[in-house]
């Protein structure tokens, strides 16, 4: 009986050890599977940069130019002109350079500015970061600080966002609280952004809570180990 029950105990031990080592390769599948979207995010960057932004620039300043001839030209200078400024968003967006050159820090702030600024939204920022933080873990914080906020100026009413992000015992910590009306979680099916960020996380052994009620906001909470 007792030879019986070692068996059965070294059998869930090799099971178990089994089954740690296939969640370690699918967690190193996502990772690369996630390093491969940025590349290919940074690369559409450049294209949009280099080929549709250099054509838009051309075209703005030809129309500049001949704005002065008609009122008809000088509206469609103005358009020309917009689509350009969306252009150089939504490059900038897919591919913050900024992430690379200057850090997480500087990156979350210029994020805050270029998606709150001109929404009638007051927020504030409290960034607490030791300086050396891994890239991936980095990237991570940036696209899901970046979904909260896009889904909450889209969807949330809010007047009021505070973003927070700090560093204790190993731990990394974002937290992106809002005043807007809020949802009932139990009766809304999570969109493509949101199960995206949530297999993100889950890639890099990171809990992403989101907790909310009806008129009563929202709190999104990442932790991350490092």
């Amino acid at each position: 009986m007792e030879k019986a029950l070692e068996d059965i105990r070294a059998l869930q031990d090799a099971l178990k050890q089994r089954l740690d080592d296939d969640q370690a390769v699918l967690q190193q599948l996502a990772k690369r599977l996630w390093a491969q979207q940025e590349s290919e995010k940074a690369k559409l960057s450049r294209e949009l940069h280099d080929g549709i932004g250099q054509l838009l620039t051309g075209l703005t300043r030809r129309l500049q130019a001949l704005s002065k001839e008609s009122p008809e030209l000088e509206t469609l200078h103005g358009i020309s002109e917009m689509a350009l400024h969306d252009v150089r968003q939504l490059s900038r967006l897919m591919s913050p350079t900024i992430l690379d050159d200057l850090g997480l820090k500087p990156a979350l702030n210029w994020l805050c500015r270029n998606l709150l600024e001109d929404e009638p939204i007051n927020y504030t920022s409290d960034i607490t970061l030791p300086s050396e933080i891994p890239k991936e873990i980095s990237i991570l914080i940036f696209r899901i600080a970046q979904e909260t906020l896009v889904n909450t100026i889209k969807h949330s009413e809010a007047s009021t966002i505070v973003i927070t992000l700090g560093f204790h015992h190993n731990i990394v910590r974002l937290d992106i609280v809002d005043d807007g009306k809020g949802f009932d979680s139990k009766t809304i099916e999570p969109g493509i952004g949101l199960s995206s960020i949530k297999d993100r996380a889950s890639a890099f052994s990171a809990n992403l809570e989101i907790v909310s009620a009806p008129g009563k906001g929202t709190r999104t909470t990442l932790t991350v180990p490092i």
